[in-house]
C-alpha cells in the first residue's frame, strides 16, 4: 500500500469523525479549520521553543551523530508539523459531497510529497556526518579531516540526498522508477560516450581528494600560473590568482601537471646574487663574503646555520657572489618583507666594506699608428 492510500483511509476516519459532530456539523468543521489554518500560521515560533528545550534537555544524553541529525531535521519538522495542521484543516472544511474524494486525494498527495520534500532537507541539512565519519576513520584510514574532504564529501553525499528526494516523489506521482531507471541506463551509454571528459574530471577529483597534494587554502604551482585553491568540485579546481582574477582548472588536467604546494613547506630558499666589479681585491672578497654570512645568521628569521655566501662565478662584467639561505618568512608578504630587509641590509654591507656594484659594461681597445699604411704594389 503506497503512502497516499494510507493517508487517504485515515482521512476518511477523520471525516467520519467530523460527520458525527451533529446538527451543526459544517459550522464546528468551519471554526475547526480556522484555528488549524491560525495555529499553523502563528504556531511557528512556539513549536521553535518546544523543540529548543527539549534539545537543550537531551543534548548531553546524544552521541553526535543523533545531534548533527537533530539539528538538521528540526525545521523541517516543524513545517511538517504546520503543513499537518493545514491538511487536517483542508479536510475540515464541508466541501460539497461530490469534491469530498477528490479533495482528500489531492491533498493526501500534496501531503506525502511535501513529507518527501521536507525529508530530503533535512538530510541535506546533516551533512556533518560526513564530517564525523572522517573523524571516525581518520586512524583507521590515515584521512585527514580537513576543509578540503569535507566540503568534497558533503557534495557527494548532498548530490545522493537529491537524487532519493526525486525518487521519491517520482514514486508519489505513480512513475515506475524502475523502468525510469533501465531507461536511463541506456540513455546513459549513449551519454557517457559523450562525457569521457567529465567522467575524468571526476575521478582526477575524487583522487585528488584523497591524494591531497593540496587542500583548500593552500598556495600552489601549477604550470605557468599560481594562486590559492579556492575550491575543489568534482568536476573542476578554483585557483584564486596574485591578480585577485579566479582561475578554473579541470581536475583532469590539474592531476597531469607537477604541482608545486609552497603550502606544506616548513621554511622557504632566499637567494640572490651580489655582482661586484672586478677591481675588488680578494682580501675585501674573503671579507665581504664572511660578513654576508654572518648578517644573515644573525637575522632572527633566518634558520641558524643555512647562510652561504660563495663566489659563484666570474660574469661578463662581475665578479658574481651567490648569497643564500633559509627564512621561516613563509607568506607571500611575509617573504617579500624579507627580501625587503636583506636586500637594505646587502646594499650597506657592500659599501661598509668599501666594495662596488658592478653593471654591465664594454671596454673598447683602439691601437693608433703614425704611419700610413704602404700602398699596394703592382
Amino acid at each position: 500500500m503506497t503512502e497516499p492510500e494510507t493517508i487517504t483511509r485515515e482521512s476518511w476516519t477523520f471525516l467520519r469523525w467530523l460527520a458525527g459532530l451533529g446538527d451543526y456539523a459544517w459550522l464546528l468543521r468551519l471554526i475547526l479549520a480556522v484555528v488549524l489554518v491560525l495555529i499553523g500560521l502563528a504556531g511557528a515560533r512556539l513549536f521553535r521553543l518546544i523543540f529548543s528545550r527539549l534539545r537543550a534537555k537531551l543534548v548531553g544524553h546524544m552521541p553526535e551523530w543523533v545531534q548533527i541529525l537533530v539539528d538538521g531535521f528540526i525545521e523541517p519538522i516543524i513545517l511538517y508539523v504546520r503543513c499537518l495542521l493545514w491538511y487536517f484543516a483542508l479536510l475540515a472544511i464541508p466541501w460539497p459531497s461530490d469534491w469530498v474524494s477528490g479533495t482528500t486525494r489531492t491533498a493526501g498527495i500534496l501531503l506525502s510529497i511535501v513529507t518527501a520534500l521536507l525529508l530530503t532537507r533535512g538530510l541535506w541539512n546533516s551533512a556533518g556526518l560526513c564530517r564525523l565519519f572522517l573523524h571516525s576513520t581518520q586512524n583507521r584510514l590515515d584521512l585527514d579531516t580537513n576543509k578540503t574532504m569535507n566540503l568534497f564529501f558533503e557534495k557527494i553525499y548532498r548530490a545522493l540526498v537529491f537524487l532519493f528526494g526525486c525518487i521519491q516523489i517520482l514514486t508519489i506521482l505513480g512513475f515506475d522508477v524502475n523502468a525510469l531507471i533501465a531507461g536511463a541506463g541506456v540513455v546513459g551509454i549513449a551519454v557517457s560516450l559523450g562525457a569521457q571528459s567529465t567522467l575524468s574530471n571526476l575521478i582526477a577529483g575524487v583522487a585528488l581528494v584523497i591524494e591531497r597534494p593540496f587542500g583548500i587554502g593552500d598556495w600552489i604551482v601549477l604550470s605557468n600560473f599560481e594562486g590559492t585553491v579556492e575550491d575543489i568540485s568534482f568536476r573542476s579546481t578554483r585557483i584564486r590568482a596574485l591578480d585577485n582574477s579566479v582561475i578554473t582548472v579541470e581536475n583532469s588536467k590539474v592531476s597531469a601537471e607537477y604541482i608545486c604546494n609552497t603550502t606544506s613547506r616548513s621554511n622557504r630558499l632566499f637567494q640572490c646574487t651580489v655582482g661586484l666589479t672586478y677591481d675588488t681585491p680578494k682580501e675585501k672578497l674573503e671579507k665581504i663574503c664572511a660578513d654576508l654570512k654572518a648578517m644573515m645568521n644573525a637575522d632572527d628569521q633566518v634558520i641558524t646555520g643555512s647562510a652561504e655566501a660563495t663566489l659563484s662565478s666570474f660574469g661578463a662584467s662581475s665578479i658574481d657572489i651567490d648569497v643564500r639561505c633559509y627564512v621561516t618568512a613563509l607568506s607571500g608578504a611575509d617573504f617579500r618583507a624579507l627580501t625587503d630587509k636583506l636586500n637594505w641590509k646587502i646594499m650597506d654591507l657592500v659599501k661598509a666594506d668599501g666594495c662596488d656594484f658592478a653593471f654591465p659594461s664594454t671596454t673598447v681597445y683602439l691601437q693608433h699608428t703614425d704611419s700610413a699604411p704602404e700602398p699596394p704594389k703592382t
